[in-house]
């Protein structure tokens, strides 16, 4: 594959996760139309945790139930060689590892689309579920900080040892 190449799919690859971004806002959206911000964010987020979760069950299969060895397999697989979705991680004296992603082409997405901060932090929160399903039920403990007004980068994944 050429250079070119490459880059024209790393872009197609960004578009695609903005793509999706933009579905999931246009989703919520009718959802909270129709039914209230509350039971669009329960429904919105119980179907993407539960896509996350058959995507967690795929990736992590044979993985030992380890914060490391769960965190490094997440950033093995992570698209562009982690260039859609650069990270800083961290670990820490008891074993748990703290990725913290830096751009993330979802948050870019409804930033382009003009999303108040208030509706990029609900839509974020409620992406963010597609990492507990992934996360979650792994051996490990797992909790996200997703992206709120005035925070840097976008969420923060912590996996610590159950």
């Amino acid at each position: 594959m050429t250079l070119r190449n490459a880059e024209q799919l790393e872009r197609e690859l960004k578009d695609a996760f903005k793509n999706r971004a933009l579905i999931y806002w246009a989703i919520y959206d009718e959802l909270r139309t129709e039914l209230g911000a509350e039971q669009a964010k329960t429904l919105l987020s119980r179907a993407i945790r539960r896509r996350g979760e058959a995507a967690g069950d795929a990736l992590f299969r044979g993985t030992p139930a380890d914060p490391v060895a769960i965190g490094q397999r997440f950033l093995d697989v992570s698209p562009a060689d982690g260039r859609l979705f650069p990270t800083k991680v961290t670990r820490d004296e008891k074993g748990g590892m703290h990725i913290h992603v830096q751009v993330c082409p979802l948050k870019e997405a409804w930033e382009e689309a003009g999303l108040p901060a208030a509706d990029m932090a609900t839509i974020c929160k409620i992406a963010g579920h597609f990492d507990n399903g992934v996360f979650e039920n792994r051996g490990v403990k797992f909790s996200a900080d997703t992206w709120t007004e005035g925070k840097p980068g976008c969420c923060h994944l912590h996996l610590e040892r159950a």
